[in-house]
């Protein structure tokens, strides 16, 4: 059931590119968007135990390197997916009034939405990074077509750091399947045996910042507000209720889950990294006058908020399953 979230988003997507009219390209992306929150929320419903973990599909996606189309669903997971279905129903709302290129402008936020419901369930890494990167990649098109302060300047800051963060998670990906004693990208799998200590030492910092770069994490926050006052306000809301939580559970299901002799050696640094944000971005949004670079600054302080309690959690291996009750 879940997976059709995801399936709905992109049937949508395409089908509002195709659309001429405006009004009816509307009506497409808002039926879409309800649609996608109330698959979301039935798969929530129909859960005897919504806390532990349920496989949706799995099955042999790329053999070569032995990835799966892999989706499943626990706590955290039905959470985002439902804040997911939330946040894209009321940016479809807020964009009714959008007149320029109404029908690509859809097409690329629905494809945006699929592609963060695809990350949320998502237990294969390989299948997972794909999505997250089909989450980012709309982004710099509705900033920079659809923006206004500063657009090309806040769309392209987005993209470099965008870049440079995924470029941090997928070296430490393939690194971690090259090293694996079972080569595989399951999730689940990598989970369950232990890697080398040394190696987690350094994998850790390189996946935890290359996906907090994209929640926020000082001192790589910087594209944060200058996005969000670029953006326009479907793209602005996306960004701070959803965008930015991909790099924190990312940090969080991805980089702690795998590593967590990476985590008890490097604790107490990115625990300073966001008591810093937290302080600093708090304190920078009360002198803002634009309204836009108040949420801007004012999500970096509450995404590095997220960061510093799960931080101070005490990871091992059989852990994995903890964090899900």
């Amino acid at each position: 059931m879940l997976a059709w979230t995801i399936y709905i988003s992109f049937i949508g997507a395409a089908v509002v590119a195709l659309v001429p009219r405006a009004p009816l390209a509307r009506f497409v992306a808002l039926l879409t968007s309800l649609l996608g929150l109330g698959v979301g929320l039935m798969g929530v419903l129909e859960r005897k135990n919504p806390g532990s973990f349920e496989p949706i599909i799995n099955t042999p996606w790329i053999g070569a390197i032995n990835a799966s189309y892999f989706l499943g669903a626990d706590g955290i997971s039905l959470t985002l997916v439902l804040l997911t279905g939330i946040a894209a129903v009321a940016g479809v709302l807020f964009s009714w009034n959008i007149e320029k290129r109404v029908n690509q402008f859809f097409a690329l936020y629905l494809t945006l939405i699929g592609g963060v419901y695809g990350v949320f369930l998502s237990f294969d890494l390989f299948l997972l990074f794909v999505f997250y990167e089909i989450a980012i990649i709309p982004k710099y098109f509705l900033i920079a077509i659809w923006g206004s302060t500063n657009k090309e300047y806040g769309a392209m800051k987005l993209a470099l750091y965008s870049f440079v963060g995924s470029a941090m998670v997928l070296i430490g990906l393939i690194a971690t399947y090259a090293i694996a004693s079972v080569p595989t990208f399951n999730l689940l799998a990598l989970a369950a045996q232990p890697l080398p200590h040394g190696f987690q030492l350094w994998a850790f910092p390189l996946v935890f910042i290359g996906f907090a770069i994209l929640a926020g994490l000082w001192p790589f926050h910087t594209w944060a507000p200058t996005g969000h006052v670029a953006a326009p306000t479907a793209a602005s809301m996306l960004l701070a209720g959803v965008v930015m939580k991909l790099g924190a559970y990312g940090a969080l299901r991805v980089a702690m889950t795998l590593f967590p002799d990476g985590l008890a050696a490097w604790r107490e640094t990115m625990a300073a990294l966001a008591i810093i944000g937290i302080v600093y971005g708090a304190g920078v949004a009360l002198v803002q006058k634009d309204f836009k670079f108040v949420i801007g600054y004012s999500s970096v302080s509450h995404m590095t908020i997220l960061h510093y309690p799960t931080l101070s959690y005490t990871f091992s291996q059989k852990n994995f399953k903890m964090i899900n009750d």
